[in-house]
């Protein structure tokens, strides 16, 4: 009798699961207490459920926040691909410019590392291959936000921005930074993730759209040199990167998601 429930039992799982991940998928993302009480599913449930979407891949939690995870996004299975292409780009800007080097995209509302060059074996950056991250601190994340869909903007500043340390760009300094970065090229954060770390960003871009991120951080103050030398080396590895995609793939590989 209890082998003939068992396949009921499975099944309403599965359809409890599937209904998670679809009003996820549909809001771009929900509170966990939302999603209970849109669904009527008890709040200890949906956070079982939730932890197994998260192990899986299929939703991320960002800012205690669930939004539909790298394997629900659009050429997500490319990653691999933008790794393997931006590597001998990641290794020159860390040998020429003794900070760490990062590569990130835009995962709907969040920023996840691909790859990472490490300064020295020692150098440990918060922001490592894997980890998602809020789209409104740090040099690496605010190029991808700054080039990121106009709704993808907007929804993010309706929402309460946690502040990661007391250098965290308030909200109402975020829009008008947005526009300094698409007019300059770049963005830059002293501290904004980790106290005492420095980081410089640019937007790889294709055919008007972010690819993706490039990124140099590092543990000393950057003076005006030091700044202009780093917005230097990165823009030419935005370069070569673009120059390193093979024509035929360009249109493949990963340039965000639901926009």
């Amino acid at each position: 009798m209890a082998e003939s429930r068992r396949p009921v039992g499975q099944y309403q799982s599965l359809q409890r699961g599937l209904q998670i991940l679809q009003i996820v998928q549909d809001r771009g993302r929900m509170l966990i207490s939302e999603v209970s009480e849109e669904l009527g599913i008890p709040l200890s449930t949906v956070y079982r459920y939730a932890t197994v979407l998260k192990q899986s891949g299929f939703a991320l939690e960002i800012d205690g926040y669930l939004i539909p995870g790298e394997r629900l996004t659009e050429h997500s299975e490319h990653s691999p691909h933008l790794v393997s292409l931006a590597s001998t780009v990641l290794k020159r800007l860390r040998v020429e410019s003794g900070m760490s080097a990062v590569l990130a995209v835009r995962v709907n509302i969040t920023a996840m590392c691909l790859a990472a060059e490490l300064a020295h074996p020692r150098h440990r950056v918060s922001f490592s291959p894997g980890v998602v991250r809020s789209l409104y601190a740090g040099a690496t994340a605010l190029p991808l936000l700054a080039h990121a869909p106009d709704r993808v903007v907007r929804e993010l500043l309706e929402t309460e921005l946690r502040p990661y340390t007391n250098a965290t760009l308030t909200p109402e300094i975020v829009a008008p930074y947005l526009e300094q970065v698409r007019r300059e090229g770049f963005a830059v954060s002293y501290g904004q993730v980790t106290p005492g770390m420095t980081g410089v960003g640019v937007p790889v871009l294709l055919d008007g759209k972010c690819l993706c991120s490039l990124s140099l951080v590092g543990g000393e103050y950057l003076g005006t040199d030091g700044l202009d030398q780093a917005v230097t080396l990165l823009k030419q590895g935005a370069t070569e990167l673009v120059a390193r995609l093979p024509t035929n793939t360009r249109n493949e590989i990963w340039v965000g998601s639901n926009d």
